[in-house]
C-alpha cells in the first residue's frame, strides 16, 4: 500500500513540476492602466482595484506551445508534409503542430494511465504508451475512410448535377460552382477549394485530380481522364457524365450489397479480435492479483508476448478475408 501511495505522490509532484514549468515558460503580459487607476492602485484607495490578468494569457501559452511544435515539424518536412496530407483527407481543421500537441498530450496522458493502473508497471505503462501513439492515428484514419465513403456515395449524384447543368447550357466551371452552392459536404468544400485553386490559375482538371489523389478516389479519376479526353476529342460531355454516374451507381448498389452480405464477419472478427484485451483490462481493475503475475514474472511476459503476436496475425487475417473488393 506504502508503494502505491508513493507512486501517487511522484506523479502528483510530476504534474505539479510540469505545471510550474508550462508557468514559467509561458510569458507574462503586463496589464495596461490608465493614469488615474494606476494612482488609486498605488494608493490603496480602493481595494476592489487592481491590476486585472490579460485575458489572452492561455492563447499565447498556446500560441507559444504551437510555435515550438512547428519548429519541430520544420526539422522533418517528411513528417509535416504526410500528417498534412492526413489531416486534409480527414477534413479535420487541425494544422500539423496542433495535431503534433494534441498527439504527445495523449500520449503522455495514456502513459500515465498505464502508470497509475499497473500501479508502476512498467510493462504496462509501455502497453498504453504504444496505445497513445497509435490511438490518434487509428482514429483518424477511421475519420479518412468514413468521409471518403461518404464522398464516393455521393459522387454519382454530384456527377448527374453536374450534368443537368452542362445540359442546360452552363459551363464546365459554372457546374462546379453549382455543386458549391447545392452540393452536400464533403463534396460541397472539396468542389469549393477546387474553383479556390482555378482562380489561382490552376487549370480545372488538375483541381479535380487533385480531389482524386486526396481521397483515393479511382471513380473520379477515371471521371477526370474522361474529361481530358473529351476536351481534346470533343462530344457531348453531359451524356458522357450521365454513363458515368450511371454506372458509378451500380458499383455502389452492388457494393453496399457486399457490405451487407459481409457484415457478420466483419463483427465477428472486431469482436473476437477485442475480447482478449478487453478482458485483460478488466481483470486488471476486478482481480489485479489474478493476472499481475503476467506483468512481474518473465515467463509472463513472454506469453504476452506471444499472444499479442498471435492475435495481431489472426485479426490480420480475419480482416483479409472478409475484405471483399468491388
Amino acid at each position: 500500500m506504502s508503494g502505491g501511495w508513493l507512486l501517487y505522490a511522484g506523479l502528483a509532484a510530476v504534474g505539479l513540476g510540469l505545471t510550474g514549468v508550462l508557468v514559467l515558460l509561458v510569458p507574462r503580459r503586463r496589464t495596461t492602466m490608465a493614469p488615474g487607476e494606476r494612482v488609486t492602485a498605488y494608493a490603496g484607495l480602493d481595494p476592489r482595484e487592481r491590476p486585472v490578468a490579460a485575458p489572452h494569457e492561455q492563447e499565447a501559452a498556446l500560441a507559444q506551445a504551437t510555435g515550438a511544435a512547428g519548429r519541430v515539424l520544420h526539422r522533418n518536412r517528411g513528417l509535416e508534409e504526410r500528417i498534412a496530407t492526413r489531416l486534409d483527407a480527414a477534413g479535420s481543421g487541425l494544422q500539423p503542430a496542433e495535431w503534433l500537441l494534441v498527439h504527445t498530450g495523449v500520449l503522455v496522458g495514456a502513459g500515465l494511465v498505464g502508470l497509475l493502473v499497473g500501479r508502476g508497471s512498467l510493462v504496462l505503462g509501455l502497453v498504453f504508451l504504444v496505445l497513445g501513439a497509435l490511438g490518434p492515428w487509428v482514429v483518424l484514419g477511421l475519420r479518412r475512410s468514413r468521409r471518403r465513403r461518404t464522398f464516393e456515395a455521393l459522387l454519382p449524384e454530384t456527377l448527374q448535377l453536374m450534368s443537368g447543368s452542362l445540359a442546360a447550357g452552363l459551363s464546365l466551371a459554372q457546374s462546379v460552382d453549382t455543386i458549391v452552392r447545392e452540393g452536400s459536404e464533403p463534396v460541397a468544400g472539396e468542389f469549393r477549394r477546387v474553383l479556390v485553386e482555378t482562380r489561382l490559375g490552376v487549370s480545372l482538371e488538375d483541381a479535380l485530380e487533385g480531389v482524386a489523389d486526396r481521397f483515393r478516389s479511382r471513380d473520379l479519376a477515371w471521371t477526370v481522364m474522361a474529361v481530358r479526353i473529351q476536351r481534346e476529342v470533343g462530344g457531348n460531355l453531359a451524356e458522357l457524365l450521365d454513363t458515368v454516374a450511371a454506372t458509378m451507381r451500380e458499383r455502389e448498389y452492388v457494393r453496399r450489397q457486399v457490405n451487407a452480405l459481409a457484415a457478420e464477419g466483419k463483427l465477428s472478427a472486431i469482436v473476437l479480435a477485442a475480447l482478449p484485451p478487453v478482458f485483460l483490462l478488466y481483470l486488471l481493475f476486478a482481480n489485479r492479483d489474478y493476472v499481475e503475475v503476467l506483468f512481474t514474472d518473465v515467463r509472463g511476459l513472454v506469453m504476452l508476448v506471444g499472444a499479442g503476436l498471435w492475435l495481431a496475425v489472426g485479426a490480420f487475417w480475419m480482416s483479409r478475408l472478409v475484405r471483399v473488393e468491388v
